[in-house]
């Protein structure tokens, strides 16, 4: 039972980094600004795990694009969540040992985007 509950969590932990960092890139490659663009990442990674019934402030996120969103340029986005691995049925999750999850995707911005 352990490490079926073990194997569940950290399936759901890689589909949620995983839909993290893709949604993440997408949206920001489709922002204005950098403000835009950061804020637009950071709700998209909250929703995914979220969505996948997880805590979102667990998540560790890093990003970074070119200046100004220039044509042509990417997106890099990296999300990281630890998996607790010391949980026991009727007693729940403790803290203890864990395993990192880590997602990364690389996304282009639009190369004939306007810059206006």
């Amino acid at each position: 039972m352990w490490g079926l509950s073990v194997l569940a969590d950290l399936h759901r932990g890689a589909l949620a980094t995983t839909a993290a960092v893709r949604e993440a890139g997408f949206d920001a490659a489709r922002s204005v600004d950098l403000t835009t663009a950061d804020r637009a990442v950071e709700d998209a990674v909250a929703r995914a795990f979220v969505d996948h019934g997880l805590d979102p402030t667990q998540a560790e996120l890093e990003w970074a694009a070119p200046s100004g969103l220039t044509r042509g340029g990417v997106i890099e986005v990296r999300v990281s969540y630890r998996v607790l691995v010391a949980q026991a049925p009727l007693i729940g999750r403790l803290s203890g040992p864990s395993i990192a999850v880590n997602a990364e995707h690389v996304a282009p911005i639009d190369p004939f985007r306007s810059d206006e």
